[in-house]
């Protein structure tokens, strides 16, 4: 061998030496284990759960960040650190967690132009350091009053299966409206529903964000005291009954949250039907729904959000509705009324500025929603009002601004306001909500 030739061996083999051992330590090794440090209550088994990985699965330092995103995205942490820590011919997963307060118990204001509730409700969202959540909320209003409770295990008996057990007595004054006049919609009718409803729900996560299920849910509904704005008594929007059904859905949902921040994308298609026999009124129900988020400039979050959905045979209660802060803020409650709709939403978030742990977010947003009736049921239990029964459409639109705070030690924003512009009805709405606030 040349003294040339031996001169480009070693530079060679000098090259092969420099670039493979870096090579060699961010080379990816299986999980052998979970190991959870600082002052935090989750479990290994949940930890896991959050990270997005799992045991056999191969992981080097350059997936570090993506696991501290996906534990920092679930929302219970106010610092995360990730490191691996070698353990024979693999590696332990070892996490540094600083808990947010897993519960809250707060009370709650509801405003609406003429409409008000106060309330109080208790939020666990990481019980027994699983993962578990648990919701107990109720409120009295002069036009509302309900109590709601659900509990939800991620992994029950530590399987991929997912559970859920709600209940959810309900009493509220309805409003029905002749919007033919989009500037001067008027009360037509105004009933009392009452409503108690129980569901149970089983679903499987066959990845961390693909996720189907299935719930059965029953119901006992009534009506009372229909009548026209001046007293006149009405007949009631539908007669009493049981609603029983099952529902089948699928979510995707692979988005990310950090403070107040989400960006990813969101699906989810569901399809309901009541059960025979069981089911006073006999009805077919889908949905179809898909958002969008992006961070922009490190703290800015623009979203867009669409609805598609659609009835046979709805009940009066089961029907679908437009105008609130869910989805029209320019209208009033539930001013439109159909057994089909398409709404569409976009909103632009930006930081105001922190104060100790309370952050301060404003926003904009446009809000554009469809609904009409396509099928009456022939069998005639739904009582239309002809304005309905004639196949009136609406289309409206509206813009506006809002802000929130947020406390960086709890997961849910905690005040909320929103004041919208209807474009066609040419009118100002506004709506505040304080405590568990999730608009």
């Amino acid at each position: 061998m040349s003294a040339a030739s031996s001169c480009s061996f070693a530079v060679a083999v000098a090259c092969a030496i420099g670039w493979s051992a870096p090579a060699r330590a961010d080379a990816p090794r299986p999980i052998v284990g979970f190991e959870v440090r600082g002052p935090t209550r989750v479990t290994a088994e949940t930890l896991a759960h959050l990270s997005h990985v799992d045991l056999g699965d191969r992981v080097a330092e350059s997936d570090l960040p993506e696991i501290e995103l996906a534990l920092l995205s679930s929302e219970l942490f106010e610092t995360v650190a990730v490191e691996l820590v070698p353990s024979g011919d693999g590696v332990i997963v070892a996490a540094t967690l600083h808990d947010r307060l897993p519960w809250i118990a707060a009370p709650a204001l509801y405003v609406l132009p003429k409409t008000f509730a106060i309330g109080a409700g208790y939020a666990e969202s990481d019980l027994f350091g699983e993962d578990k959540k648990l919701l107990v909320f109720g409120q009295i209003g002069n036009r509302e009053s309900f109590a709601f409770a659900t509990y939800m295990d991620p992994l029950l008996g530590g399987t991929h299966f997912i559970f859920r057990a709600d209940v959810f007595p309900l009493r509220r004054m309805i409003d029905e409206y002749d919007n033919t006049n989009p500037r001067a919609p008027a009360i037509v009718r105004r009933s009392t529903e009452t409503y108690l409803d129980g569901g149970l729900l089983l679903g499987y996560e066959l990845t961390w964000w693909l996720v189907p299920d299935v719930r059965i849910r029953g119901a006992r509904v009534k009506f009372r005291g229909a009548h026209a704005p001046d007293g006149t008594p009405l007949p009631e929007p539908e007669r009493d009954g049981w609603d029983v059904s099952t529902q089948a859905r699928i979510t995707a949902d692979h988005r990310f949250h950090d403070r107040g921040i989400t960006w990813g994308a969101f699906a989810q298609a569901l399809v309901e039907s009541s059960v025979p026999r069981l089911d006073s009124y006999g009805y077919q129900f889908a949905r179809l729904r898909a958002y969008y988020s992006w961070r922009l400039f490190g703290d800015h979050e623009l979203e867009l959000r669409s609805y598609l959905e659609a009835g046979r045979h709805l009940p009066f209660h089961e029907e679908v509705t437009l105008g609130s802060e869910s989805d029209l803020r320019g209208y009033a409650l539930e001013q439109l009324r159909g057994d089909a709709r398409a709404t569409f939403r976009a909103e632009y978030s930006v930081p105001l500025g922190e104060v100790r742990k309370l952050a301060f977010r404003g926003l904009g947003f446009w809000d554009s929603g469809y609904a009409r009736y396509v099928m009456t049921d022939p069998s005639g239990m739904r009582d239309y009002l002809p304005f309905q029964r004639d196949g009136a459409h609406w289309w409206r639109n509206d813009v506006g601004a809002g802000f929130r705070i947020y406390v960086g030690s709890v997961v849910l924003p905690l005040v909320g306001v929103d004041v919208g512009y209807g474009l066609e009805g040419h009118s100002f709405e506004a709506y505040v909500e304080l405590g568990l606030t999730d608009f």
